[in-house]
C-alpha cells in the first residue's frame, strides 16, 4: 500500500514536472501579441497619414480664404474670403476621397490671445478692431462622426483591424488652420481708383521738397508756366479736352494706376483748371511722379507716387497750384511693396501666416 501511494505520488509530481508542449503555448501567446502590436501599427499608421491629409486641406482653405479677404473691396471681404476657403478645402483629397465638409469661420484674430484665459479667440467680424487685431480665416476638417453622430467626409477612417481591436484604436480624425493678414506699410506702388490728382509731378520738384521738416510751399504748375513745372495728365486714356481733365479734378483717377503704367501728359496749359482746382483746397492727392524730360502729347512712365497737399489754385495769367508734400502719408486704399521709391506716400502691404 505504502509503495503504491509512493509511486502514485512520484508521478504526479512528473506530470507536474512535465514540460513538454510548453513552448507551443507560449509561441500562440505570442504570435497574438505579436499580431495586436502589428494591426494596431498598420492602423496607427494609417490615422497618422489621415491626419497628415486633413491638416493640408485645413492649412490650404485657410490660407487661400485669408489671401482673398485682403484682396477684397472694402476690405476685409469676408464673403469672398469664406467662400475661397471652403472651395479651396474641398479640392483636396482625404483617405481617397475628396473634402466634401468643412467648417469655415472668419474674424479677427487678437496677437495678444492667450488659450488659457481666452480660448474663444476667433472675435467677430463686427468689432472695432485695435491694433492687435488682424483679419484672420479658420479651417477645421473632420473625418468621422460629428456630436450628434452625423457623418462627416465619408464616416470614420478605414482601419483594416479596428474591429478585432475593439475600439483601441479611435477611427476618426480633425484638424483645424488659423491663417492672419499681418499688414504693414509700405511706399506706395499702386493707387486705387479716385486717390490720384491729374497732375503730373516732375521727380526734381520730388527731390527737391519730398520729406522736408517742416514742409516747404511751392507752386507748381504747366510745364509752359515754369521751366519744370508739372503738367496735366488723363492718366491711361489719351485726351486732350478739358472736360476730361476737370472730371478727373473731381473724381480722380477711374481705374487704378501703377508705378510703370504709361500716363498720357496734356499738351497746353488749360488755364481754366487751375481755378477748378480750387476746389480741392485743403484736400491732400496723390501725383503721379515721372521723369524730368516727359514730352507733352505724349506718353511717360510712372515712377512713383506722392502726397500733395493743396493749399491754393490760382488761374488766369499768373496760374499754379501751391501747396506741399506731405511726410507719411497713409494712402487710402493704395497698395504699397518692398523695394519701391519712398516719397512719402504709404500704402498696405499683406502677407498671411499661420498662427496655430
Amino acid at each position: 500500500m505504502e509503495n503504491f501511494r509512493g509511486r502514485l505520488q512520484r508521478r504526479m509530481q512528473e506530470l507536474v514536472n512535465d514540460q513538454s508542449g510548453a513552448i507551443a503555448v507560449y509561441a500562440a501567446i505570442a504570435m497574438v501579441a505579436f499580431l495586436a502590436c502589428g494591426t494596431l501599427a498598420v492602423d496607427i499608421a494609417h490615422l497618422v497619414a489621415v491626419k497628415g491629409e486633413l491638416q493640408k486641406a485645413a492649412d490650404a482653405g485657410a490660407l487661400a480664404g485669408a489671401r482673398a479677404l485682403a484682396l477684397g473691396t472694402p476690405f476685409p471681404n469676408w464673403t469672398n474670403g469664406a467662400a475661397v476657403a471652403d472651395a479651396t478645402t474641398k479640392k483636396n483629397k482625404v483617405d481617397g476621397q475628396l473634402v466634401t465638409s468643412c467648417q469655415v469661420e472668419s474674424g479677427y484674430w487678437s496677437l495678444s490671445w492667450n488659450e488659457s484665459t481666452a480660448p474663444e479667440h476667433l472675435q467677430s467680424q463686427t468689432i472695432t478692431p485695435t491694433a492687435l487685431d488682424r483679419a484672420a480665416v479658420k479651417v477645421a476638417v473632420q473625418k468621422g462622426r460629428d456630436a450628434s453622430g452625423t457623418s462627416m467626409n465619408g464616416g470614420p477612417v478605414s482601419l483594416l483591424f479596428g474591429h478585432i481591436l475593439g475600439g483601441l484604436v479611435d477611427p476618426s480624425a480633425k484638424a483645424s488652420a488659423v491663417v492672419v493678414i499681418d499688414s504693414t506699410l509700405l511706399p506706395v506702388t499702386s493707387c486705387p481708383p479716385g486717390e490720384a490728382f491729374p497732375l503730373a509731378s516732375p521727380i526734381t520738384y520730388v527731390m527737391r521738397y519730398c520729406n522736408q521738416n517742416p514742409p516747404v510751399s511751392f507752386k507748381i504748375g504747366s510745364k509752359y508756366h515754369t521751366p519744370d513745372g508739372g503738367q496735366w495728365t488723363s492718366f491711361l486714356t489719351d485726351a486732350n479736352d478739358v472736360p476730361t481733365i476737370r472730371s478727373l479734378i473731381n473724381n480722380g483717377n477711374p481705374t487704378p494706376i501703377k508705378i510703370g503704367d504709361q500716363i498720357y501728359i496734356q499738351p497746353g496749359t488749360m488755364d481754366t483748371l487751375y481755378a477748378d482746382a480750387a476746389d480741392k483746397i485743403g484736400d491732400t492727392v496723390l501725383l503721379p511722379v515721372v521723369a524730368d524730360d516727359f514730352e507733352t502729347h505724349d506718353h511717360t512712365a510712372i515712377l512713383g507716387f506722392v502726397p500733395f497737399y493743396i493749399e491754393n489754385a490760382v488761374g488766369g495769367a499768373d496760374k499754379y497750384i501751391q501747396g506741399h508734400f506731405v511726410k507719411d502719408y497713409q494712402a487710402p486704399g493704395a497698395a504699397g511693396a518692398p523695394g519701391a521709391p519712398n516719397y512719402g506716400a504709404l500704402g498696405k502691404f499683406d502677407t498671411v501666416k499661420m498662427v496655430n
